[in-house]
């Protein structure tokens, strides 16, 4: 009944701190493919993504996994669009019949697909093709609107293909390793956000319901800071994880401090002696 009262009373107060906290930069992560909706694939790319994105000051809003189905893919990325500032699409590049988010992106924005001049040519040198017509050429076929992004200030190799991005929507590809080296080359590019997260976190041998009054005390008394409170059941060195944080590192360290100020000392648990592994 206490940890039913917190979390209500938490989500009350995060609805008033909303209406105080200044406009974030955010984004939607989109994992496309029926291979992960049927666990015959992980989905380590969005873990990766969400990451990254935070890395790059911007907060990552929602994840949603999605099957091969055009007009399911193309409704999300419309919502997504208007939704956040930034869509980050993985998978669904490819030559096969599955590979649908090209086709998917464009219908989102009414555009048609075109043979784009670039692509072509990376298409016929990756498969040492002549050929317009071969399976792979599918690739080549863009939103009209499409920007491709290369590494800045390098020409890529033959067998690189660029991120395609429509409007505030980035498509990557699904393969993990490939995914993950295209984004690390343009991620600098995409993000023109100048903030950062900084981040504190506390560990404490109290339950959650212990520290319910404190906690919310702290979050009415510092609207532009976010607060999480995380229990973790069946371990040995603490009870309730804390974490502070916002894009201020002075009001990040300042709620930080208040809280540690109005904690039982006897609660708090050594940063050094946590493993959370």
């Amino acid at each position: 009944m206490v940890l039913s009262t917190w979390r209500t009373t938490h989500k009350i107060l995060s609805r008033h701190i909303c209406k105080t906290r200044r406009k974030q930069t955010t984004a939607g992560v989109l994992v496309i493919g029926d291979e992960i909706l049927k666990g015959q694939t992980e989905d380590t790319n969005s873990r990766y993504l969400s990451k990254e994105i935070y890395k790059s000051g911007v907060q990552v809003k929602k994840i949603s996994v999605i099957g091969d189905i055009v007009e399911d893919v193309s409704r999300e990325v419309k919502e997504f669009s208007n939704s956040f500032d930034y869509v980050i699409t993985t998978g669904g590049i490819g030559p096969t019949h599955d590979d649908i988010t090209f086709e998917a992106v464009a219908k989102a924005f009414n555009e048609e697909l075109i043979l784009d001049p670039t692509l072509k040519e990376l298409v016929l040198k990756f498969y040492k093709s002549n050929d317009i017509n071969i399976p792979g050429m599918k690739m080549a076929y863009i939103p009209q609107s499409a920007k491709l992004n290369f590494k800045s200030n390098i020409t890529p190799e033959p067998l690189v293909y660029p991120n395609i991005s429509v409007r505030n929507v980035y498509i990557f590809p699904g393969i993990p390793e490939l995914m993950m080296k295209t984004f690390s080359s343009v991620k600098a590019t995409i993000f023109q956000s100048k903030e950062q997260f900084f981040t504190k976190c506390l560990y404490l041998k109290s339950k959650e319901s212990d520290v319910v009054q404190i906690l919310n005390k702290v979050v009415l008394e510092f609207p532009d800071v976010q607060f999480g409170s995380y229990p973790k059941l069946f371990n040995s060195q603490y009870q309730v994880k804390l974490t502070v944080e916002s894009v201020s590192e002075k009001n990040t360290k300042m709620a930080y401090e208040t809280l540690v100020k109005l904690l039982p000392k006897e609660s708090i648990v050594d940063n050094n002696d946590v493993d959370e592994k």
